[in-house]
This record gives C-alpha cells, sequence and structure tokens, in this order.
C-alpha cells in the first residue's frame, strides 16, 4: 500500500486543483474603497510598480538592487493559471514598490493588510515581507532602499531553524519625540510547514482603533496583542564586515538573517537615533513607559513596497491587499484566496507528508466502513433465496454450490432410466410406513 500512496496522493490533488481552476484563476474586480488591491492578472508588470534604482556606489554607478522582478505563472503544474509577481534571483537584492490609490492614515478605522506568499523551493534563508511606505513629500520610489521609512513591516521570514513572522512599527514616541521600531513578540505556535509545504499561504494583519492587533495564517488566528503593551523594542549591536557572495558584498543583507531576531538593525534610519543597550529585553526606560499609556499614533503610508535579499529565488507573491473595513477584506479574500484554498481531502492527504501513520487512521476510519457495508449488503449463498439453486438450510452438510438435477440427464427415449428414477421415489415414501409395522 506505502509504493501506492505518492500515486494515489497526486492523483487527488490533480483532480481538486483541476476541478477549480477555472473558477479560482477569473480576474478579481477591484473595490473601490480600498487603498490598494494588486491580483497581477496582467501578464506583465503593472506601470504602477516601480523597480528601485537606487545604488550603492556613486562613482561606479553600481545598482544596490539587481534581483529580477517578473509577473508570471507557478512552476509547479497543480498551480498553473495563477500569475504572481515572483523575485527572481537567489542571493541578490530586490526592491519594488507601487504608490497606494490613497494615502492611509490610521485614526477611528481598522488596517487591513493582506497578500500571498508561495515559496516555491525549499527556503534556505530568506524573507518575503512587505512595506508599508511613510508618507512623506520626499518619498521616491525609484530611490526605495532599507533607508526608506517605512509606518509597518509585516511578514515571514526563515533563516536556519528559526521560522518567523514578523509585525514591526516604526512608531514615533508621543513623549520624547523620536521614532523607534516595536516588535510584535512571536507566536508560539509553530510555523515551519508554512516554509517547507510548497503551497501559497494567505498571511494577514488587522490593526485596531482600541490599540490591539490580530495576525491569521490562512485565516487562522496565530497571534493577537496590544501596541502598547505586547510590542517590544529591539537593540541594536554591532556586526563585522561581511565576506563577498558572488562577487557581490552583502553586509547590509546578511544583518538582518544572522541577527537573532532576524531583522535587520541596519535598517534604523539616521534620524532615528540607535539604542545602545545590547541587550534584546523590552524597554525599561521611564518615558517609553510613559508612552505606553498614551493613544497609539502611527505615520500616514503612501505606498507598498518589497525590500528583500534571500538565498532562495521563485519566491511569489500575489493579492495584495489594503483596506480600513473587515467586510470589505473578507469579500476580497472569497474571491481570491478562498477559491483556491484546499478541500477537506486535500488538506487530509497534505497531512500525511510529515506524518505517514495517518494513513492507517484513513484505512480504518474509511475501509472499515466499507468492508461492512459490502459484508452485509453482497447476495450471501449460504442464506439468500430458498428459490434459487445455491440456498440451503443451516442444518445442511457443507455442499457444492451447483448441485445437479438428475432430471436433466434423462431423456424421453431412457425408459430404463426414468422408470429407476420412479421406482426410487415409491420406495422412499412407503420407507415410513414400514418402520411403523415394524415397530
Amino acid at each position: 500500500m506505502m509504493g501506492c500512496q505518492p500515486l494515489f496522493y497526486g492523483l487527488c490533488l490533480c483532480f481538486a486543483h483541476i476541478s477549480g481552476s477555472q473558477k479560482a484563476n477569473s480576474p478579481v474586480a477591484t473595490p473601490e474603497e480600498v487603498y490598494f488591491a494588486e491580483a497581477f492578472d496582467a501578464n506583465a508588470l503593472d506601470r504602477n510598480w516601480v523597480l528601485s534604482k537606487a545604488v550603492k556606489d556613486e562613482q561606479l554607478k553600481l545598482l544596490k538592487y539587481n534581483g529580477e522582478w517578473v509577473v508570471e505563472e507557478p512552476s509547479e503544474r497543480r498551480f498553473l493559471g495563477n500569475r504572481g509577481l515572483v523575485l527572481k534571483s537567489p542571493g541578490r537584492h530586490h526592491a519594488i514598490s507601487a504608490y497606494l490609490r490613497k494615502v492611509y492614515h490610521f485614526k477611528d478605522k481598522p488596517l487591513c493588510l493582506q497578500y500571498e506568499v508561495f515559496f516555491q523551493k525549499l527556503v534556505d534563508c530568506g524573507g518575503a515581507y512587505i512595506k508599508l511606505l511613510s508618507h512623506s513629500d520626499d518619498l521616491r520610489l525609484s530611490q526605495f532602499s532599507d533607508a526608506t521609512p517605512y509606518t509597518i513591516m509585516f511578514g515571514p521570514d526563515k533563516c536556519g531553524s528559526a521560522h518567523k513572522i514578523h509585525f514591526i512599527l516604526s512608531r514615533r514616541n508621543p513623549i520624547t519625540g523620536t521614532y523607534e521600531e516595536k516588535h510584535a513578540r512571536q507566536p508560539e505556535v509553530d510555523l515551519s510547514d508554512y516554509f517547507i509545504d510548497q503551497r501559497p499561504h494567505l498571511y494577514t494583519l488587522n490593526v485596531y482603533p482600541d490599540n490591539t492587533f490580530e495576525i491569521f495564517i490562512d485565516l487562522t488566528l496565530i497571534n493577537k496583542g496590544s501596541l502598547l503593551e505586547d510590542m517590544d523594542t529591539p537593540h541594536e549591536t554591532q556586526e563585522p564586515h561581511a565576506a563577498l557572495v558572488d562577487g557581490v558584498q552583502t553586509s547590509d543583507l546578511k544583518l538582518e538573517h544572522e541577527r537573532s531576531d532576524g531583522v535587520a538593525s541596519s535598517r534604523e534610519r539616521s534620524s532615528r537615533p540607535a539604542l545602545s543597550n545590547p541587550e534584546s529585553q523590552p524597554s525599561t526606560n521611564p518615558n517609553d513607559k510613559d508612552s505606553r499609556e498614551q493613544p497609539f499614533t502611527m505615520s500616514p503610508v503612501a505606498a507598498v513596497g518589497f525590500e528583500l535579499w534571500t538565498l532562495t529565488g521563485d519566491v511569489m507573491f500575489d493579492n495584495i491587499f489594503l483596506c480600513d473595513s473587515l467586510e470589505v477584506a473578507r469579500r476580497w479574500t472569497e474571491d481570491t484566496w478562498s477559491k483556491r484554498k484546499p478541500g477537506m481531502i486535500e488538506k487530509l492527504l497534505m497531512a500525511t507528508v510529515k506524518r505517514p501513520w495517518l494513513w492507517g487512521v484513513y484505512v480504518f476510519t474509511v475501509g472499515l466502513p466499507i468492508i461492512l457495508f459490502i459484508s452485509f449488503m453482497w447476495p450471501n449463498k449460504r442464506f439468500g433465496p430458498p428459490d434459487q439453486n445455491y440456498y440451503y438450510k443451516k442444518t445442511d452438510e457443507p455442499q457444492t454450490d451447483e448441485r445437479p438435477n438428475m432430471e436433466e440427464h434423462v431423456t424421453h427415449n431412457d425408459g430404463v432410466n426414468q422408470t429407476k428414477i420412479e421406482a426410487k421415489s415409491r420406495a422412499v415414501k412407503r420407507a415410513p410406513r414400514s418402520s411403523e409395522v415394524t415397530s
């Protein structure tokens, strides 16, 4: 049975994807009330998306972000038909961004941010988080880099054995007036499956006016808390100079994955002073404590962008969405993710990849009822209808299924055989009477 599992698993998955492919890959309409929505239905990058032209060497005019971005379908056949934005170049810098339809201000409505990530290859080391870039008069998407101010950074990140989902707020302290990064504490659930199962996953962040937040993966709540109580301030540590990888210096990128928190402290802007405490613990600054008692303030957002470095290429992003209505976000999810999410049967089959013992459970729970059904419903020759040639009583000795019909061997011309049969029949009928006379 074990040899047939991969074939059976593959057939079931193919059937599930083929049956819903037409419905899942239809173009999605953009709601009017959203701040940003991108399903990448076109065959090429929309002109609203801007590739970063930031340079790392002014004299040599060397681009800092030389990684390739394309819009294409997934490489796996079971996901064909749905296009997305793909980070193509492993080991290179990538940066791309797009303006919102209008500037977002966090006031009395929730912030609803969601997008899909598909690690098409096994992730060695790399992030797939998105940034909400802060609104300012000097924001230039063509110069988007790690130094560009952002309001929120959110999404998955993996390096080595650490699997994380980041939610980082770049916040202005209402007491001191300085900016600092606040990191949500990591959830206690195991996130490794979302990086290794080679399936698209939906990442959702909701931030509410009552200073609370919720994080979902595939519509399942994995983390929640308070912006004032459950966000910590990581502290910067110095890193040695990085080596060259394929002739390209990666010091400013390797920082973000060689740290224990997996996020680059090098992203601190010069206008945002670094903290000197080398320990990654919540701040004990009295002013910081007082700020937690104040209403949360968030910088306006003008654009979304990806600024990434990863050792693994072919990372796909899809269905990026930002709005201030939970209902609008729900409808968008129904039109996108919900049409392609795995069904119950597919989920059960996928679970056997890491837990092969589930095959035994499935055989027992599914196969046993089938066997019992067949046992009770299939025609039973021993206790079948009495008018059939295979019927005989419980007290009879074992007999062959086909009982010979003596009369079939007698012809009309065989008078001798016919006479013997009739004589034998009369003798049997007279036998009880003879016994009575003897007694």
